[in-house]
């Protein structure tokens, strides 16, 4: 057998990084540091006849500071580490060589980095073996604690969240406000103009990952660069920011009927915005666009820390006249339904799932009642297809109706956005507010639903 170099053998290390290093996140700080007083001090789990727990899965989209975490919790607990990642995660010897050199040195700490990663083995791809990891963690006896990270709960196989293997399960979400505050604080730490709203940048940026973040701060300064400018200003971040989001904008020699097209798209986008914010008020919108870019034309940008959770069926109904309202705007302006174009395909994609979804896995309909087809799918995928077929469309009917008399009696207020939006491309929060004003109605949904 091939010798194995000595950059290869497993390391301990010590951690230089804690909690204080860490930005944002509070509250999965807080159960790491519950987690360490466990470890640390045993006889807390004597009362209640519990063994030692053995490890904790990190979880949640990449860039968000899983590893950073992981190390932070090895200098707070006092512990050195081991981490294993990558190919080594598939090589079972380095992993068994990895828990015996960390039972040795117990008590101490193994990171499992990206566990979720994909591999090829034989040229087919494949997970790691988590039963055999999870036999190497049944079989060590000394305190080693193990921290593995992951994007998704899904991802791993429950052989390794069985009791007595990785005990904790924590989902670490994206960036917070303070943690994205740290972010562009420190891109202001750069040549900026003194001017800049940062709270406003903050809410922009809300649902990107540090990779990003550090990507926003890098393209910024060398978009400065490249025109000759003095400083970052609030327009070159807002600019880098839709970029990343959202695309590069397409030139107009690029469009045809340039003019006509950025019409029709600011109806379309004006029809979304003004339905929105009086339908669904506590969904905070943060501009409206028409500017066409790579991954898409016109949009309206959502805060991502208001996104609706736990729906109900008055939000999912309003949420489904919100998408129909581009494409009711549009037909409205261009004048009948024969002048309707393709450009509405995602809004009848999302709507068109939504009100599926609410007939026959949310139990929401007033006639099929409380149902959940996906639960007997497997005995009868024909079960109740037609009545399915009829509920839907009238769902779909009455949603178009409600549509466009909700357009009809607000049409003043999407013109004006409309208008303002070919004037200038943007129209942010604070106007969009002024354009549709103080809405006292109220609009239930329809009651054959």
């Amino acid at each position: 057998m091939p010798r194995k170099k000595a950059n290869d053998k497993p390391k301990l290390q010590k951690s230089k990084i804690g909690f204080d290093d860490v930005v944002g996140h509070k509250q999965i700080k807080e159960r790491l540091r519950s987690i360490i007083k466990i470890i640390q001090n045993p006889k807390m789990l004597q009362d209640f006849d519990v063994p030692a727990p053995k490890g904790a899965l990190l979880y949640g989209p990449s860039s968000v500071g899983k590893k950073m975490l992981a190390k932070a919790f090895a200098k707070e607990a006092k512990l050195p580490y081991i981490e294993i990642s990558g190919s080594k995660l598939f090589e079972l010897d380095y992993v068994k060589e990895v828990y015996d050199i960390a039972a040795k040195h117990a008590p101490c700490i193994v990171i499992l980095e990206d566990i979720d990663i994909k591999g090829i083995l034989q040229g087919a791809i494949t997970n790691v073996s988590f039963s055999d990891i999870a036999k190497v963690l049944e079989s060590v006896d000394a305190m080693v604690f193990t921290i593995a990270t992951a994007e998704t709960l899904e991802s791993i196989d429950p052989v390794l969240t069985a009791p007595e293997k990785l005990d904790f399960l924590l989902e670490v979400s994206k960036l917070d406000k303070d943690a994205r505050k740290f972010f562009i604080e420190k891109i202001l730490k750069k040549p900026h103009d003194p001017k800049i709203n940062t709270e406003r940048i903050v809410r922009y940026i809300t649902g990107m990952s540090a990779m990003e973040l550090e990507r926003l701060g890098r393209m910024a300064a060398l978009n400065v660069i490249e025109q000759g400018k003095k400083w970052i200003t609030e327009d070159i971040l807002i600019e880098q920011i839709n970029i990343i989001k959202y695309g590069h904008k397409i030139e107009t020699q690029m469009v045809k009927n340039l003019e006509e097209e950025l019409k029709m798209t600011a109806y379309h986008e004006a029809g979304h915005a003004v339905l929105s914010t009086i339908l669904l008020p506590h969904v905070k919108i943060e501009q409206v666009t028409i500017s066409r870019r790579s991954k898409m034309l016109g949009f309206v940008s959502y805060n991502a820390e208001d996104e609706l959770s736990n729906v109900t069926k008055e939000e999912l109904f309003n949420d489904v006249c919100v998408m129909l309202a581009g494409r009711t705007s549009k037909i409205r302006k261009a004048g009948g339904e024969e002048k309707m174009d393709s450009g509405a395909v995602d809004d009848l994609s999302q709507a068109s799932l939504q009100i599926y979804a609410a007939i026959t896995n949310l139990g929401m309909d007033k006639e099929l009642g409380y149902i959940n087809i996906d639960s007997i799918a497997l005995l009868d995928s024909y079960f109740l297809s037609p009545q399915i077929e009829k509920r839907f469309l009238h769902w779909i009917h009455v949603a178009k109706q409600h549509t466009k008399k909700l357009v009809d009696e607000h049409w003043e207020k999407i013109e004006k956005l409309a208008l303002q939006l070919i004037d200038k491309e943007i129209v942010e929060e604070d106007e969009l507010l002024k354009i549709v004003g103080k809405v006292d109605k109220n609009y239930p949904i329809p009651e054959s639903l």
